[in-house]
């Protein structure tokens, strides 16, 4: 390890208290500081190379260092790189706003820097929005084992402990629904008659309490947090009609299934359902800039357009709708367009998914792939720190939740890469003797 490494180590354990970390954990040795980055690889200070498995959190599509996004942010760059959105506009901000709006039928966007807040702004419009109308609704509905964000409003609709726990005395009490994606699974069949069931129970809670309920808040198909837990589409197609019927908004969080990670632009479409209120970020500008958007219908905006000002959304972040942001978004869904569709991203899936399948032989349990993620979980007798340890030592870079091990690579990401990541899984299990099943 060189010593320039070390150094910047040092000062980062020094200075910066990083997220979701156990800072009295980190030091010399698991803490790789990053220098540059090429399509889906990181390169350290050191000149080691680290396949991102993770698109770095599940942010990047199109590659680090991507020319063509590059390119867009510069041109913006030189023209303005951030005016507040209140009382102004700029053309990257309409551009995008009437793009999004299009793709997910929606009618009003607005703008926060991050999924956490994009989940406020849906919480609070939601909320404000049955206010206006004279009726006290206060409470939300959640899926149990949900994950919805970390900020305190965020945090009342999200249901894992390890994140929640510490906070519980000052989040608001919402409703919880049975979580509908089973453990173990052999078929659909079992997988939709278990949705179907969940459904029922979760019918009868909000049948009980819908009067109270602002809105009902949901990862569609895939809970990504908890442990990226599918779920039949037939339970987000139920819910989606009950909550027309009871008057409750449907919530979609699209913040870390959006953008094609499912195999469809948004994950709502495997269930051809639409939200009242979406939620998108992370993959929204490719992964280089921080930006989110919460999305709502015609009916919920116009509820807003009153001569009262408390009946006015006032809400607002300094960097609401920011230029580059903006910038970097539309040369994301330009990309799409352009160069790299859902369908050719599909056809990339499935050839890489015949190469990941070889890690079925080991003994590994629940191994699952929808569109560009894979995951499975480890046996009891392993520990997942070790594995993601050994995983880093090979240049491979992934983030276990538990004991479930993901594979999120960025859609640039070639067939060596995947078999990079197959020899290296490969060679994990027989070093921690996970003999073939």
């Amino acid at each position: 390890m060189s010593k320039d490494k070390i150094n910047l180590i040092r000062e980062s354990i020094e200075n910066v208290w990083h997220p979701c970390s156990r800072m009295d954990q980190y030091n010399d040795q698991n803490l790789i500081a990053i220098e540059s980055g090429n399509k889906s690889w990181l390169r350290s200070v050191d000149g080691k190379d680290y396949f991102d498995a993770i698109s770095s959190w599940w942010v990047n599509l199109f590659g680090h260092n991507n020319p063509y996004l590059k390119k867009n942010i510069i041109s913006q760059l030189n023209k303005i790189e951030h005016v507040m959105l209140s009382g102004m506009t700029h053309q990257p901000v309409i551009d995008l706003s009437k793009r999004l709006n299009a793709l997910t039928n929606l009618d009003h966007c607005f703008y926060s820097s991050d999924g956490s807040s994009a989940v406020e702004v849906a919480l609070k419009v939601s909320y404000h929005y049955w206010k206006n109308k004279g009726q006290k609704k206060t409470k939300f509905a959640l899926l149990r084992n949900s994950y919805h964000g970390e900020t305190l409003g965020a945090l009342s609709v999200t249901d894992v402990d390890i994140f929640s726990k510490n906070y519980y005395s000052l989040l608001n009490k919402n409703i919880i629904l049975p979580n509908p994606s089973p453990k173990n699974y052999e078929s659909q069949k079992q997988l939709k008659e278990f949705a179907l069931e969940s459904f029922e129970k979760a019918e009868a809670i909000l049948n009980k309490h819908h009067k109270t309920i602002a809105g009902l808040i949901i990862e569609p198909i895939l809970q990504c947090a908890s442990g990226m837990n599918y779920y039949h589409p037939v339970y987000l197609k139920k819910l989606r009609k009950l909550c027309s019927k009871l008057n409750i908004h449907f919530i979609a969080d699209e913040i870390a299934v959006g953008f094609g990670r499912t195999g469809k632009m948004f994950a709502c479409q495997h269930a051809n359902v639409q939200p009242d209120i979406m939620c998108l970020s992370k993959g929204l500008s490719g992964g280089y800039l921080p930006i989110a958007a919460t999305l709502v219908s015609k009916k919920i905006y116009r509820e807003f357009l009153d001569p009262d000002v408390e009946k006015n959304f006032l809400h607002s972040h300094s960097f609401t709708g920011n230029p580059l942001a903006c910038s970097a978004a539309i040369a994301t869904l330009d990309y799409f367009n352009q160069k790299l569709n859902i369908d050719k991203i599909n056809e990339k899936s499935k050839l890489f998914n015949q190469v990941m399948m070889k890690l079925t032989k080991y003994n590994i349990k629940n191994f699952f792939n929808i569109g560009m993620i894979w995951r499975f979980d480890l046996p009891e007798n392993q520990e997942p720190s070790n594995f993601e340890s050994f995983a880093r030592e090979a240049g491979l870079l992934i983030r276990p939740i538990g004991r479930c091990v993901y594979i999120m690579p960025p859609y640039t990401s070639t067939l060596s890469d995947i078999k990079f990541v197959v020899r290296v899984l490969e060679q994990i299990f027989k070093r921690m003797q996970m003999d073939i099943s």
